[in-house]
């Protein structure tokens, strides 16, 4: 920098400064935003303020008629100016990505994790919820460091968007996105642990849980459709599209008791709300937007289809039913 090498070359015992480092630092640490008797100016930003200060200190000499009249000084001071900002951008970037870095880490954990729940045959939703394993403990870890991420990220674009007409770039969305379906399954987790829990869209979902999918649907209306062969032949390793599924499945599993042990008025609310649970959960699958997992013999899910095959009357038929019946394992094959 210009400031650092005119330094170099003029010793601060020559220019009559007794500790220059230690001024600039009081300077700033005040942030003299009021008028400067000395430069005769109004009020100033503070980097501006503090280059012409800066500039005073070796020895460039500026007055208020100089800053009028001198484009030179006009310029420099606006050089300096831009290169402060650039490496303070630059060095956001490169704390940017060391964060990024870690956060891609800690996703590739919960990957991991997904498929060793799977292979134990049970899905990592349910492992983490009943803590089954010593590897449970440890997502929480993983959940920390991204939620606090991701929560940090949203507020600032929340503030201040990334680009024109939307909140969020493409690839930032998309890894919000792919980290919401991941992490709110756990909380969704922690949140039913606890017993008497109820409606956690309400009184446990977090506020950016919310933005992500909100600006994730205003993004992708325009694209919305029928499933194409893609998504159909990576259904096996999907995550399910809809971070609260696994809320509905907790609300119908707490849904089947009333209709099994509830008053009138509540046997007659709780068979709608499982109605429409049927129907949401069958457009899911119609949408290839539910991973296989669900379908685990240990899932919540299961438990909850068994629970409903018990309480309902054996006339009772629906797609769903069908689909459980003849279709559920050529699903994952994208075959359904």
């Amino acid at each position: 920098m210009l400031l650092r090498s005119t330094i170099n070359q003029v010793s601060a015992e020559e220019m009559g400064i007794d500790d220059y480092s230690g001024i600039v630092k009081r300077l700033k640490s005040r942030l003299i935003l009021r008028e400067d008797s000395q430069l005769g100016q109004p009020v100033l930003p503070s980097l501006r303020l503090g280059i012409i200060l800066q500039l005073k200190a070796i020895g460039v000499e500026i007055t208020a008629e100089q800053q009028q009249q001198n484009n030179s000084i006009n310029d420099l001071i606006s050089e300096l100016e831009s290169h402060e900002n650039r490496m303070a951008q630059q060095m956001k970037g490169i704390d940017g990505i060391e964060k990024l870095n870690r956060v891609k880490i800690k996703m590739a954990c919960l990957e991991w994790y997904k498929k060793d729940c799977k292979a134990k045959g049970i899905g990592y939703y349910d492992s983490y919820k009943n803590l089954y394993f010593c590897s449970d403990n440890d997502v929480t870890k993983h959940k920390k460091v991204l939620t606090n991420y991701w929560r940090n990220l949203v507020e600032d674009a929340e503030r201040k968007p990334q680009k024109e007409g939307a909140y969020m770039r493409e690839t930032w969305l998309y890894a919000g996105t792919n980290y919401r379906r991941m992490v709110e399954p756990l909380d969704i987790a922690e949140y039913y642990r606890q017993e008497g829990k109820r409606d956690y869209q309400t009184n446990g979902r977090s506020k950016h849980y919310i933005l992500l999918e909100q600006w994730q649907k205003e993004h992708t209306e325009k694209l919305a459709g029928a499933p194409n062969d893609k998504k159909k032949q990576n259904v096996a390793g999907s995550l399910t599209e809809d971070s609260c599924f696994w809320m509905n499945v907790e609300e119908a599993l707490i849904s089947c008791k009333q209709l099994k042990d509830g008053s009138n008025v509540e046997k007659q609310s709780a068979r709608e709300r499982l109605n429409m649970f049927e129907q949401y959960v069958m457009d899911q699958i119609n949408n290839y937007a539910v991973s296989p997992d669900i379908f685990l013999e240990k899932s919540s899910f299961m438990n909850w289809w068994k629970d409903f095959q018990e309480i309902i009357e054996t006339s009772h038929d629906s797609p769903l039913r069908g689909f459980m019946k003849n279709c559920r394992r050529q699903y994952e094959k994208g075959q359904f």
